[in-house]
């Protein structure tokens, strides 16, 4: 993990994403709400009018109760929209700052041992997930980012990279591709190493990386792999600048 942050974008907004339990089937990534900020205050509201959930996560909400979502426990779904201590509820998914490893937390996902971005930043770079409830926080990306680097979990390599013996190490090279003929979402990148698929772009990502792949000069690299044979789970560090520019290796 030898890249770094060099340009870090403050996020515009942020989606707040489910995933079901493993033994229902679905993997789908739902985007469930949308975390806006106003100064130093955030709103939480769920995602409710059929166009805009059918835009987000291209099926029904219908499909989503049928899988169980109850809503996010401190978000009751009765209210749609929260106004009261939304960014210290979702903060609270994250280490304190002050405990004496959080430098080391931060390296996890590219940022520097002594960085000190905003809570907002914190959540869309790190994701905020935990082991038990199968939400994360997703940041949507800006396409009008002109710099931006980020470490990002490659989505899918449960069945791309399970079992896989690549010699796979930080700093080597992957490259990004948009994969229009996707029965699922037309609008998926995919992620190659040494010419083999292993793994998507997060689909709540993928219509801005894509957009970029075509606007900006983009370079991404293996940042880490971790996990477990059968469930490996890679990240990789994305640069993006103007294409008019050269981006350091």
């Amino acid at each position: 993990m030898s890249r770094s942050i060099k340009y870090l974008a403050e996020p515009k907004q942020l989606l707040l994403a489910w995933q079901a339990p493993d033994h229902l089937g679905d993997r789908q990534r739902w985007a469930v709400g949308v975390i806006d900020i106003a100064g130093p205050e955030c709103t939480f509201r769920y995602v409710t009018s059929d166009p805009e959930f059918r835009t987000l996560n291209g099926r029904s909400k219908d499909d989503l109760i049928a899988l169980g979502f109850l809503g996010y426990p401190a978000f009751g779904m009765q209210r749609p929209i929260h106004r009261s201590e939304v960014l210290p509820t979702l903060m609270r998914r994250l280490p304190p700052r002050s405990r004496p490893d959080f430098g080391a937390f931060l390296q996890l996902y590219g940022l520097a041992p002594d960085a000190n971005p905003s809570d907002f930043a914190l959540l869309a770079y790190t994701g905020a997930k935990l082991p038990s409830d199968g939400f994360s926080i997703v940041d949507p990306l800006d396409r009008s980012t002109a710099k931006a680097d980020l470490v990002m979990e490659v989505a899918g390599t449960r069945h791309l990279l399970a079992g896989a013996t690549l010699d796979m190490a930080p700093d080597y090279p992957v490259s990004l591709s948009p994969e229009p003929d996707n029965r699922f979402d037309p609008a998926a990148i995919r992620v190659c190493f040494s010419e083999r698929c292993v793994g998507y772009v997060n689909r709540l990502q993928a219509e801005t990386v894509g957009y970029w792949l075509h606007n900006r000069a983009v370079t991404a690299s293996i940042y880490r792999l971790n996990g477990t044979v059968q469930n490996p789970k890679l990240f990789i560090f994305m640069s993006v600048r103007p294409k008019t520019d050269r981006i350091a290796a």
